[in-house]
């Protein structure tokens, strides 16, 4: 491994210290490469560990996504329990992507669905797994369209609009979604 940035040189001063106490190689700080005194070498502290941002949707969002799909999951209609991430889960239509996103809509209702299982299990997976029939039924989106535009098939309440408030809106299937 190469080290990226240069370590700094050192002074004169403490170069003149590790000569006065016998130090041979006054490129080390360790006394003929070994350590003196019974003291251990010193590490390097770790880097403390910066905790990963969160780019979910804030707490009052997924609340009223859940009330507005009445609890149930939009793929199957099953009742939805258990914790959030485990029993069910949020789904975004239009993913965020690996990196993240800088939209401002993206954890915004009308993007939002409630799916039972995770991404590994249930629903979420079955969405997450087959994409092309996720983008059919409005469960997920291409990342150039508008959530806002693209209905869904509800369980529940059949093709409906997400409108920007997170409410529904009637919707009438179009020819391709009724052979669908």
């Amino acid at each position: 491994m190469e080290r990226r940035t240069p370590l700094r040189a050192m002074s004169p001063k403490r170069r003149q210290q590790l000569a006065e106490q016998g130090n041979t190689n006054p490129f080390s700080t360790l006394t003929n490469g070994t350590v003196g005194r019974g003291m251990s070498p010193r590490l390097a502290a770790p880097a403390p560990k910066r905790r990963p941002r969160d780019t979910g949707p804030a707490a009052d969002v997924v609340a009223a996504v859940f009330a507005r799909d009445g609890g149930r999951c939009v793929r199957c209609g099953g009742v939805l329990t258990g914790a959030r991430g485990i029993g069910w889960s949020v789904q975004h239509r239009r993913a965020r992507g690996a990196g993240g996103t800088s939209r401002p809509d993206t954890n915004q209702p009308h993007n939002l669905i409630v799916l039972c299982g995770s991404a590994t299990t249930g629903c979420h997976l079955h969405v997450e797994q087959f994409r092309v029939e996720a983008r059919e039924f409005g469960w997920a989106i291409r990342q150039s369209d508008d959530p806002a535009l693209i209905p869904v098939l509800h369980a529940v309440h059949g093709w409906v609009l997400i409108t920007a408030d997170g409410a529904f809106a009637n919707h009438t299937p179009n020819q391709q979604e009724v052979n669908a």
